[in-house]
């Protein structure tokens, strides 16, 4: 009676613990903002100067999934220092077990993007997605990326972008202030190289994450540790 009494308590255990952890992911999805429909994310970009020079606006249009398995459509749009819109486009954004994910179009340089969104142009998008793990910590290494943009009329290319980002490591926890508020967040380093067409450029960049998964600020610098422009939180809604 004792053994089939200490066989069902560790049985119960188990399922106690499956049940938590089952839980804690799904908490995890749902408490990051953008995994919520119709929260928006603004964030303002400034040059190396501190001057602004527009904001993107992060829609999240819809949210599919259940418990810890949830998938977000989101909605980008960028706007000009005269707060006129110049380019908009969608990406996805997972949440597998606790694991985010976003596509790389995320990150990319819609500046570039707004340059070629003309009505006899198309774009071609072959694109991987970053991973944020739940729970990291300082020493941890995340995943390279690619994104590969081709500008195309008719059937003829006329340029292609690239942007790829690599070395990415957390490197310490910091307390970020924005105009949206002030956060935790862990901070990770990277190396960027882009190519716009024969235009090659590489160097490094700083970014601090929130909940693991939302951008609070993002600086990039060139290959001589300058920093050449800026972005970061003034909005959450």
């Amino acid at each position: 009676m004792i053994t089939k009494i200490k066989i069902f308590i560790s049985t119960l255990l188990v399922v106690l613990y499956f049940l938590v952890s089952n839980t804690s992911f799904a908490q995890e999805c749902n408490a990051v903002p953008f995994m919520k429909t119709g929260s928006t994310l603004e964030y303002t970009m400034y040059n190396r100067k501190g001057k602004k020079e527009g904001t993107t606006t992060h829609e999240t249009l819809s949210v599919s999934g259940e418990n810890n398995n949830l998938s977000a459509v989101i909605k980008a749009t960028l706007t000009n220092e005269k707060n006129q819109e110049t380019f908009s486009t969608q990406y996805n954004a997972n949440c597998d077990n606790g694991l985010f994910s976003l596509d790389m179009l995320r990150f990319f340089n819609f500046d570039k993007l707004s340059e070629h969104n003309k009505n006899n142009l198309s774009l071609k998008i072959d694109a991987d997605v970053l991973e944020f793990p739940v729970g990291m910590k300082t020493g941890d290494h995340l995943n390279d990326g690619t994104i590969s943009i081709k500008v195309n009329s008719d059937a003829f290319t006329l340029v292609t972008m690239t942007f790829k980002v690599f070395n990415r490591q957390i490197v310490g926890e910091e307390q970020i202030t924005t105009p949206a508020g002030s956060f935790l967040c862990q901070k990770v380093t990277f190396d960027f190289e882009s190519k716009f067409g024969i235009i090659n450029i590489k160097g490094t960049g700083k970014e601090w994450y929130y909940k693991d998964a939302v951008v609070v600020r993002s600086e990039s610098y060139n290959r001589k540790g300058k920093l050449l422009d800026y972005h970061e939180l003034s909005e959450i809604r």
